[in-house]
């Protein structure tokens, strides 16, 4: 008995000081919680590793925000989970990435639509046209009217329970839209290959989808958007590689995988339909 204790002391020894496992929304809603968390190092890898070394991220969030955390998806290997962050004027979103290793579940990424901060100061700016400005704005860009790129701006720009809302409130419209597509028959069957710029020039040009693009205030429709071939993405904005919109792929097998460095949150609108955003 004496030598097996021996032998078993190191192994209840390092079970004792293991930290517990945590699922990943447990670990994010303390890691964006206001207090602090001593145990956060236990729980963290990767690039987040490196980038949080005294603080959490929630101890770097103004207090009076409200945070409400949701677990996006999860399988055996990866998660992903939502951040809202809310307070009586703003609302904004980002997205934590998760991997499972030998010792449980470890935040690895943090990601958020780049470059949002452009879009406040150019609807200001455009909405603080007087009239005659406006009407000369709409004969320099007959493609995209004053009133379009407004609307478009403030949509890039949204909340993702924002974005959401304005889906199913034009709901009727984006189903219109996605059958003009599909009867025009602009995308070949197959995964996209060279013609697939002409394919997206074609489908975007015709005057019955570009006529709901803009009234949904959407940019473009496209095949390439979301590291998808066989999805439609109706493209709201953004910059770069970084954009956001509406993804419609009714075969779920089919959907592209979460990344941190590709598509960083698709989420569920129902019927076929999510809100994509990619960085």
């Amino acid at each position: 008995m004496k030598y097996l204790l021996v032998l078993l002391l190191p192994w209840l020894t390092g079970a004792l000081l293991a930290p517990p496992t945590l699922p990943p929304l447990q670990i994010a809603e303390q890691f964006v919680a206001p207090t602090g968390w001593p145990e956060m190092q236990d729980y963290l890898c990767c690039e987040v590793a490196g980038q949080a070394k005294k603080q959490t991220l929630g101890q770097q969030i103004p207090q009076q925000q409200n945070r409400r955390c949701e677990l996006i998806g999860q399988d055996s290997a990866t998660a992903v989970v939502a951040v809202e962050l809310r307070d009586p004027t703003s609302r904004r979103d980002f997205y934590l990435h998760f991997r499972h290793d030998s010792t449980g579940w470890k935040l690895g990424a943090i990601r958020s639509l780049a470059m949002t901060h452009l879009g406040p100061p150019m609807v200001a700016l455009l909405t603080g046209l007087p009239p005659a400005e406006v009407a000369n704005y709409n004969r320099k860009h007959p493609d995209a009217s004053h009133a379009f790129t407004v609307g478009n701006l403030r949509l890039w720009t949204s909340a993702d329970a924002d974005i959401a809302t304005h889906f199913r409130r034009h709901r009727t419209d984006f189903q219109k839209l996605l059958r003009r597509v599909q009867a025009g028959k602009f995308f070949a069957p197959t995964l996209p290959g060279p013609n697939e710029p002409a394919a997206e020039q074609a489908a975007n040009a015709d005057p019955a989808v570009h006529a709901l693009l803009r009234r949904l205030f959407l940019s473009r429709v496209t095949r390439r958007a979301p590291a998808c071939g066989s999805c439609l993405a109706f493209v709201i904005g953004g910059k770069t590689n970084s954009s956001v919109g509406l993804l419609y792929q009714p075969e779920a097998g089919s959907l592209p995988t979460m990344s941190p460095n590709g598509l960083i949150v698709l989420r569920p609108l129902g019927e076929g339909w999510y809100l994509y955003k990619t960085s």
